[in-house]
C-alpha cells in the first residue's frame, strides 16, 4: 500500500514538474516571438530613407503607413527612450481586448500587444488611454512600474506616441499604483471631461496618490496620455502613469545623412 501512494505521488510529482516545465517553455517561446515581431515592425518604420535632397521630409503617415497595411488595427507607436516599451498600439473598437493575449498578427501570443480603450478617439478625446501586461521579463508596460522610483523618472520624463497623422511627445506629470476595487480608483479610465472642473480633479486626485511630486502638471485643454499595467502587491492592483502632450507635428526633417534635424 505505501509503495503505491509512493508511485502516486512520483507521477502527481512528474506531471507538476512536466506541466511547469511546458508552462515556462511557453511564455519563453511567446517572448521570443513577440519580440522579433516587434523588432521587425520597427525596421519597417526605420526603413532607411530614400533621400533625395539635402534635406527630406518624412510624415508620419509615410512612415506608418507600411506597418497599417500589414494590420489595420495598428493605429499608434508607443516609445520611452532608454527602454524595453517601444511598440505598435492597437484599437479594436468592437472587441476592446482582442490583442490582449493575441500577437500584430493575431496569433496567440501570452504578450499580446498595448491597445487602446475602445470609448477612445484619436485626436478627439481628452484622455487617451493604454493598456498593456507587466511581464517579469521587463518587457510591454513593465517599464511604467518602473516610474516609482523617482531616479528613473528624471531619466525618462517623456514619452514619444505617434499616430498615422503625427508626431508627438508627452510629458510623464505621475505615477501612481490603485486598487480597482477601491470605489473611485477608476478615475484614470476618464476619457473625455465635460468641464473644466471635472478635469482639475482629475489631475488633483491623480498628483494627491503619486508616492512623489513631478513638478509637472496640466491645464484644462491639454490632451493627456494614460499607461495602465497590472500592479501585483494588490489583489486587483493597477499602475498607471499619466502624461499631457508638450508638442506635436505631422512630419519629421532629416538631413542627407538620414539623421533627424531636432527643432
Amino acid at each position: 500500500m505505501k509503495r503505491k501512494l509512493t508511485d502516486i505521488l512520483i507521477i502527481i510529482l512528474l506531471c507538476v514538474m512536466c506541466f511547469s516545465g511546458y508552462k515556462l517553455y511557453s511564455e519563453w517561446k511567446d517572448s521570443k516571438e513577440s519580440h522579433q515581431q516587434f523588432e521587425q515592425l520597427e525596421n519597417i518604420a526605420n526603413r532607411p530613407l530614400e533621400l533625395e535632397e539635402d534635406i527630406t521630409t518624412v510624415t508620419a503617415t509615410e512612415k506608418y503607413m507600411p506597418i497599417y497595411n500589414e494590420n489595420n488595427d495598428f493605429v499608434a507607436w508607443i516609445t520611452i527612450d532608454d527602454s524595453l516599451l517601444n511598440y505598435p498600439v492597437m484599437q479594436t473598437k468592437n472587441e476592446p481586448e482582442y490583442y490582449l493575449r493575441r500577437d500584430f498578427t493575431k496569433k496567440y501570443n501570452f504578450h499580446g500587444v498595448p491597445f487602446i480603450d475602445y470609448r477612445c478617439t484619436l485626436n478627439e478625446s481628452d484622455n487617451i488611454i493604454v493598456y498593456s501586461h507587466n511581464m517579469k521579463d521587463g518587457t510591454m508596460f513593465s517599464a511604467v512600474e518602473y516610474y516609482m522610483d523617482p531616479d528613473y523618472y528624471e531619466n525618462h520624463r517623456y514619452i514619444r506616441f505617434d499616430t498615422l497623422d503625427s508626431f508627438s511627445r508627452y510629458e510623464v506629470i505621475c505615477v501612481l499604483k490603485i486598487d480597482v476595487r477601491t470605489e473611485g480608483t477608476a478615475f484614470y479610465e476618464n476619457v473625455d471631461f465635460e468641464t473644466e472642473e471635472d478635469f482639475n480633479a482629475f489631475i488633483r486626485y491623480a498628483k494627491s496618490a503619486a508616492p512623489y511630486e513631478t513638478g509637472v502638471s496640466a491645464e484644462y485643454g491639454d490632451e493627456l496620455l494614460t499607461l495602465s499595467t497590472c500592479e501585483y502587491t494588490m489583489t486587483d492592483g493597477r499602475c498607471v502613469l499619466i502624461a499631457r502632450k508638450i508638442s506635436q507635428s505631422p512630419a519629421k526633417r532629416y538631413d542627407a545623412s538620414g539623421n533627424e534635424i531636432m527643432k
